[in-house]
């Protein structure tokens, strides 16, 4: 029997319309069978100015059931509506439902009982949850909603934040600031509450409508986007969008002004636009301050205080301009007085919503701190692809880069030093875009997504979103990552495979997910064709096995031994190339490399953790080995997991250290794993009633967030210091022979041209270092060719992959050109006994733009001795 319209009523159910008299009827009655005997309710239908006669038939109800009308005038208003219904429901409990039938009234018993029996402040009818689904949408409806949950999906960890189908609390919902607005309240109530709020969502299946036309229009999306800006701090308006504009163009007069007053005056382009920058900006934020922004935002916050956001705002903005500068000057060969023009106009926009969300944020829609944790790490994250977009087309690659693309001239399964994976890329990027410095780097972009997504599947499956999320924000920003997201080394892929294959250990091991084992076996086997190390994720996961009883169990099962052979497939490539040239590369690996650098380096763990991880991330990465691994990851398997996952490659490098020097690439991957624990670490108070442990725990906080930042930075600035340059910075490659190979291409060019003429043969250009100055030579060489180009293999000694490229029927009396960007080795007397007729040192300095950047070495001999030449199977004594 339905609970008399006398009674009390326990729950309100509210329902806004608008033009519904074809679907009122059929929802109302849905209602009263869902709620027959269910619990006392009644039902507010809030109406919007309706003009199809739904408010009357809404009112026929009220005879058979507790239902009330409410209409509304003036704009119609979703949110608006709700509030509206709250303030007038009786009711303890709020069900807030559509009216056009998408939302199944029978599933509002589900939604009220979590509420009823107090384990849960907020119930979602979720078409997302394990068990709901969308029936009867046309693709685009799915593509708008996806895109909508995308952009909310940093506010909340609900799957469904998009629904308009939820119960809440009465008080709750009124407690929503009298400026809501739109047509999603239940995301602002989710930002609203934050950590105080439970949340449950039940599985729905939602229905379109059909009868009637979706109220969703341009206007609501537009109001969507408003309220999300507001939900983040923003103060994104017209007016104040409108002032910054203004403001920009007067700036914009004072920074053209300067701009071409430098140019003018000869100087360089990078000088140029940061002094007219500088100006620009100084007098902006006077202006935006004092008329623009002028308001409430961070009323508490000191003006220098204030400044400082300023100025890291106006750095990242430069550096945005500086990589669009070199990219219309250098790619589309603008004027550089023409192309200032759109990077004034692009980095005016970074400014302004660097100001709106940073600078002038409001503290107004009460945000929690993790949310502005994830909107930080997205926003350094997207800026830091930007930047590498942006340049690294234009950074000169490095003698490693243009080796591994001597790889992509020569396909091959494998190689002696490294694995072939690197070489692939190389050859499909350049193969899109051409021997150029953006083909070799073309697929450092697809890897960078692949990391940050694998990054933060393994961070949020030891932690949450945002345990994930900060994950996210160390790969963009901590320097060995940062780097290796701008250069074409074995360990852009290498990074992404090793986080890929974390999260699937931890998938398989300790969430007994057996399909994680397909992923894993994939993952280590790409692993393994970018670089070997990735082999001691599989020994440290051995371990854990061991040690870890549950997971000891996999031992017993099949699956464990599928992901091996299907790694083992993956890798065959390697293993044929090694059979068929003795193993030779599983050697150099091993015992070759212990002979040719025999020291003591295990403390290089240390080192290389405080300088690649940053000082801060490095402290607190063996901070949280300490007791305080347990308050930070209570969950004591997981806290094996990463431990040992960490630990494991940790030891090996250190006994490797022992007996030979270890590379600083080689140990920084594994401190992935720990990742989530560390990052956790340093952002400890943005979780509720969390305090620091220590001092240097408290110290470790307070450095993170300028450390972040300040990564950030200095990674723009050294793109452009590189590019451009920096003012009263002279630019060097400190003595790495990295910088001028163009010119000193150029320069062997024409001593290989004069040589020729001079003696009728083409000579051989032999770098006396082991592969660097050869491949870099290769890469830049003026016409193209690098078939007469080697390495120091020429003279007798290890050349890498030159001894297999250099062809051994090459006539030994033509005449060799030995170089090198020092004189160290290219002096040596004893060289006449590796080359025939061998002349005297020479130099030659090499500038650009009328700036010594380099020095060439060089020797021409008449001939080289092959008895002396090295060769995989031939070592000279």
């Amino acid at each position: 029997m339905q609970p008399s319209v006398a009674t009390e009523p326990a729950v309100s159910i509210v329902v806004p319309t608008l033009n519904e008299a074809d679907n009122i009827d059929s929802l109302l009655g849905a209602i009263r069978d869902a709620m027959a005997e269910v619990v006392a309710y009644e039902v507010l239908v809030v109406d919007d100015s309706s003009t199809d006669g739904t408010t009357d038939r809404a009112r026929a109800w009220a005879a058979r059931m507790d239902v009330r009308v409410i209409e509304r005038a003036g704009k119609p208003d979703l949110s608006g509506a709700v509030l509206d219904g709250a303030r007038a429901a009786r009711g303890r409990w709020l069900v807030v439902m559509d009216a056009d039938g998408s939302h199944p009234a029978d599933r509002i018993p589900d939604l009220v009982a979590p509420l009823l029996a107090g384990t849960h402040d907020v119930a979602i009818g979720s078409r997302h949850a394990p068990g709901g689904r969308t029936e009867g949408w046309p693709w685009h409806r799915h593509l708008a909603s996806g895109a909508a949950t995308l952009l909310a999906w940093p506010f909340t960890e609900v799957r469904d934040p998009m629904a308009g189908f939820f119960a809440v609390a009465r008080d709750r919902l009124l407690q929503l600031p009298s400026q809501t607005a739109g047509y999603k309240i239940l995301l602002e109530l989710l930002v609203q509450g934050g950590d105080r709020i439970r949340t449950i969502e039940v599985p729905i299946c939602f229905e379109d409508r059909r009868f009637g036309e979706s109220k969703l229009g341009l206007a609501q999306q537009l109001t969507y986007l408003k309220r999300l800006a507001w939900l983040a701090g923003g103060r994104v308006s017209l007016g104040s969008a409108g002032k910054f504009g203004l403001v920009g163009l007067a700036g914009m007069v004072v920074d053209l002004a300067v701009f071409q007053l430098m140019m003018g005056t000869g100087t360089g382009l990078g000088s140029a636009h940061i002094a007219g920058f500088v100006l620009a900006t100084l007098t902006n934020f006077a202006f935006n301050y004092r008329w623009t922004f002028r308001g409430e935002a961070h009323s508490d916050m000191p003006l220098r205080q204030r400044y400082g956001r300023f100025l890291v705002v106006a750095v990242m903005a430069l550096m945005i301009r500086g990589g669009v500068l070199v990219l219309l000057v250098e790619v589309f060969g603008l004027p550089p007085l023409l192309a200032i023009i759109p990077a004034i106009i692009v980095t005016a926009g970074v400014n302004y919503l660097g100001s709106a969300f940073y600078v002038f944020a409001s503290t107004a829609s009460g945000v929690i701190p993790r949310v502005r944790w994830h909107l930080a790490a997205l926003g350094l994250l997207a800026y830091m692809l930007v930047l590498r977009m942006l340049y690294m087309g234009h950074v000169e690659l490095i003698p490693d880069e243009m080796y591994y693309w001597m790889y992509a001239q020569n396909l091959a399964l494998s190689y002696l030093d490294h694995p072939p994976l690197v070489g692939w890329l190389i050859a499909a990027g350049t193969w899109l875009a051409g021997d150029t410095i953006f083909g070799v780097r073309a697929t450092l972009i697809p890897l960078t997504l692949v990391g940050a997504l694998f990054f933060y599947r393994y961070g949020e499956t030891m932690g949450g979103r945002t345990t994930g999320l900060l994950c996210v924000l160390a790969f963009a920003v901590l320097p060995f990552f940062a780097v290796s997201g701008i250069l074409m080394t074995p360990d852009a892929p290498m990074i992404a495979a090793w986080a890929a294959a974390l999260y699937y250990f931890k998938k398989a091991l300790i969430d007994d997910e057996p399909r994680a084992f397909l992923g894993l076996g994939v993952a280590m086997g790409l692993g393994l064709l970018a670089k070997y190390t990735i082999a001691l994720l599989a020994l440290a996961a051995l371990v854990f096995m061991l040690v870890d009883r549950r997971a000891g169990r996999w031992f017993f099962r099949p699956q464990p031994y599928l992901a091996a052979g299907l790694a083992a497939l993956i890798f065959v490539p390697v293993l044929i190339w090694n059979w068929h040239n003795d193993w030779a590369s599983f050697l150099f690996q091993g015992t070759r490399r212990l002979v040719e650098n025999p020291d003591f380096s295990s403390y290089l763990v240390v080192v290389y953790a405080l300088l690649l991880l940053s000082p801060v991330v490095g402290v607190a990465g063996f901070f949280v080995f300490g007791p305080i691994r347990r308050t930070l990851q209570p969950e004591a398997r997981k806290r094996r997991f990463m431990l040992i996952m960490t630990s494991v490659p940790l030891v090996v490098f250190a006994l490797y250290g022992a007996f030979s020097v270890i590379k600083f690439h080689w140990t920084v991957p594994a401190w992935i794993a720990l990742l989530p624990m560390i990052m956790t670490a340093l952002t400890w108070p943005i979780w509720p009633e969390r305090r620091p442990v220590s001092r240097l725990h408290a110290w470790l906080i307070r450095a993170w967030p300028p450390s972040a930042t300040g990564l950030a930075i200095l990674f723009g600035l050294l793109l452009h210091y590189f590019t451009l340059g920096l003012p009263g910075v002279r630019t060097t490659d400190f003595g790495t022979g990295y910088l001028g190979w163009p010119e000193l291409a150029q320069e062997l060019a024409e001593m290989e041209q004069a040589l020729a003429a001079e003696t009728g043969q083409q000579p051989i250009l032999a770098g006396t270092s082991k592969w660097a100055n050869a491949a870099a030579l290769a890469f830049h060489h003026p016409d193209g060719h690098h078939d007469n180009i080697t390495a120091q293999n020429l003279i007798g000694m290890s050349g890498s992959m030159w001894e297999f490229w250099f062809d051994r029927d090459t006539d030994p009396t033509r005449p060799v050109i030995l170089f090198n960007t020092s004189s160290k080795l290219i002096d040596e007397e004893w060289l006449e006994q590796a080359v025939i007729g061998l002349g005297p040192l020479r130099s030659r300095q090499v500038k650009r733009d009328g700036e010594v950047i380099q020095t060439l070495w060089y020797r021409i001999a008449d001939g080289f001795r092959p008895e002396q030449l090295r060769f995989p199977d031939q070592i000279p004594e």
